[in-house]
């Protein structure tokens, strides 16, 4: 893993020098030494980086840089046609928050309406990667960042650029009063220009509680960091929104392990689990999960309705753009699973929402009815 990263890297980097555009702004700023030694009452930080629960080791086979010039600027896994979505506004949504809602807004971003309370979950609009060019969105974003309803706090899980983005940091920090994120990764967030009394770090196992909601910080199986120097200086996480009427969980990035099991059973059971489900590769599935990890780590969760993401708005895996959906989708019809596949920004409530198979072409197009 560590050679394709520094192929990866290298790349960028002569892609930023040829088009003469610094990539050191969007990378951030990784926690000082003042501050990592704060962390190091936390179990899950040793010698100056965080870790996982259990030990993970990363490697790429045969991982060449021709194979990184393919990651990146194959055009054959990207979609060949605009595929259906709904456009947003301001307006769309209720003025108050739903009891239970979801819209996806491609890949990992969401706004979540749980028990009065409205969520933006790691909001990425443009490219998911320092450099121009390189790893666009397929198309748009359903709603534009100035659109954006009013919002109780913003919950970012990683660092990773398609997770965390500069450009809506900088946009949001005067017009959100919270920030969630997990320990360190505030330092990105005061470098752009959010104040340290907007943000909340948060450990694993920690908590904060918005209108009676409580966003349970939780492990997950990952990895972090923006640029050469700063692999494991900040935090991952997964999330649990725990209401008073609605449990929802959001898993973040990570590979499969046990800890899904231990969430369903201390935490369970879910209304909805918001699963990763793309950007995966046998290569690299201790961190990502294949689609039957995902599908087997909602039923662990003992959640009632599995929302697929991490999908459909960037090209980050070598397969194409919706094997993940077709996969994912097979496999919830074999087990029985409540399965929600709405179209970007299609408003998605779990037991009430319709929605069709819009990936396939439009002949070929059903109703993808949940049980």
């Amino acid at each position: 893993m560590k050679k394709a990263i520094l192929y990866t890297f290298a790349l960028l980097a002569a892609a930023g020098i040829l088009i003469g555009i610094p990539a050191c702004s969007k990378m951030g700023r990784a926690p000082s030494i003042e501050e990592s030694t704060m962390f190091e009452k936390s179990a899950n930080f040793r010698n100056g980086t965080f870790t996982n629960a259990h030990p993970v080791k990363m490697t790429v086979e045969d991982f060449t840089f021709a194979k990184t010039l393919n990651f990146f600027f194959d055009l054959s896994r990207k979609p060949k046609e605009t595929f259906p979505f709904q456009q947003l506004t301001g307006n769309s949504f209720p003025a108050t928050p739903a009891e239970l809602q979801v819209a996806w807004l491609g890949h990992s971003s969401m706004v979540l309406d749980i028990d009065g309370i409205r969520l933006l979950i790691d909001p990425v609009f443009g490219n998911a990667s320092p450099v121009p060019f390189t790893v666009n969105r397929f198309q748009p974003s359903p709603i534009e960042r100035e659109e954006l309803p009013e919002l109780d706090a913003v919950v970012i899980s990683h660092d990773h650029y398609d997770h965390l983005e500069m450009s809506t940091i900088k946009f949001l920090a005067p017009r959100v009063k919270l920030f969630i994120v997990p320990l360190g990764v505030g330092s990105h967030l005061r470098k752009w220009g959010c104040k340290p009394e907007q943000i909340v770090e948060l450990n694993w196992d920690e908590s904060i509680i918005i209108k009676d909601v409580e966003i349970i910080s939780a492990p997950t199986q990952h990895f972090s960091g923006r640029g050469l120097g700063d692999r494991n200086k900040t935090l991952w996480a997964s999330y649990i929104f725990k209401g008073e009427r609605h449990r929802a969980y959001y898993t973040g990035d990570g590979g499969y392990d046990d800890r899904f099991k231990k969430i369903g059973e201390k935490y369970g059971p879910f209304d909805l689990t918001m699963v990763e489900s793309g950007a995966y590769d046998k290569s690299w599935h201790n961190v990502h999960m294949l689609p039957e990890e995902s599908v087997q780590a909602h039923i662990e969760l003992r959640g009632k309705y599995m929302l697929p993401v991490h999908w459909g708005a960037y090209d980050l895996a070598f397969h194409k753009w919706d094997e993940p959906i077709r996969r994912v989708s097979a496999l919830a019809a074999e087990r029985g699973i409540n399965l929600l596949t709405p179209q970007m920004g299609e408003f998605c409530i779990p037991g009430t929402s319709h929605h069709t198979t819009w990936w396939e072409p439009a002949e070929n197009q059903k109703l993808a009815v949940a049980n």
